[in-house]
């Protein structure tokens, strides 16, 4: 093989093997240190792509979550004033029931009447008037909570006026028993039909909470680096290196042999 001093091949290929294996070594480092399989685009350019996109769908379902919770602690509202409505009309039924008893008299009649009265106006205006974050939990249509797709849960109106028919407020002739009864069953049902509401939104919240952990599962597959095997890689890149390095130092002493 002729000993040549003007060029060296060896030399600009130990040189080229080095900038190969800094390369990559430096990419090994930055993967390391960032815990990220993706550092730069070109590492995986369509992984970028589709990771982008759950990244996005991950904050959107943090929005969800927080919107159905705040749905959920609405419908937690509307159930505590049915109960106190409840409440209140029991409390008429034992006056309603009272002012039946032949043995009492008008005055007793007109103080059965008047706490009767204030009740019933509890129920139909104080009650009938409450609002959460100035949205009224009844008598109008209101939407709670969206889904990913952007679309509203929506709650047909209900009114503590219309479930509660009878007028309480003079028991000088005590209510029918049937038509309590009535009022009590349809507070009862409104009720359930809350409890309803917040049964369905409490399993739109677990499933966003499940399809949330998925799609950042599957986020973090592409995104996150195997420290094992990128370890593995850095290990070697870092003897390429050092032996690249030590030939590139051989190959510039090699043409120093004409001297001899």
């Amino acid at each position: 093989m002729p000993v040549s001093i003007n060029t060296n091949p060896a030399a600009g290929t130990a040189a080229r093997a080095l900038e190969i294996a800094t390369n990559r070594l430096t990419d090994s480092l930055k993967k390391l240190s960032t815990g990220n399989r993706i550092v730069n685009a070109y590492d995986d350019a369509a992984g970028e792509a589709v990771q982008l996109k759950l990244k996005s769908q991950v904050g959107r379902y943090d929005v969800l979550k927080n919107n159905l919770q705040n749905g959920i602690s609405f419908l937690d509202v509307k159930a505590g004033v049915i109960d106190t409505a409840i409440d209140a009309l029991g409390r008429i039924g034992e006056l309603n029931a009272m002012a039946g008893d032949v043995t009492k008299s008008s005055d007793d009649l007109a103080l059965y009447s008047t706490e009767s009265a204030l009740l019933d106006a509890l129920v139909r205006t104080t009650l009938e008037a409450e609002t959460f974050n100035g949205k009224a939990l009844f008598g109008a249509a209101v939407s709670v909570g969206i889904n990913i797709a952007g679309t509203l849960t929506t709650f047909a109106a209900q009114s503590l006026n219309t479930a509660v028919a009878q007028d309480y407020t003079d028991l000088s002739t005590p209510i029918a028993t049937a038509d309590f009864e009535t009022d009590m069953d349809n507070l009862a049902t409104l009720k359930a039909t809350v409890g309803a509401q917040q049964s369905a939104l409490g399993y739109y919240y677990d499933n966003a909470v499940v399809t949330q952990t998925n799609v950042g599962a599957a986020r973090s597959r592409i995104t996150d680096v195997d420290i094992a095997t990128e370890s593995g890689k850095f290990a070697r890149n870092q003897i390429l290196a050092q032996a690249a390095s030590s030939m590139l130092a051989q190959a510039n002493a090699q043409a120093q042999s004409v001297l001899s």
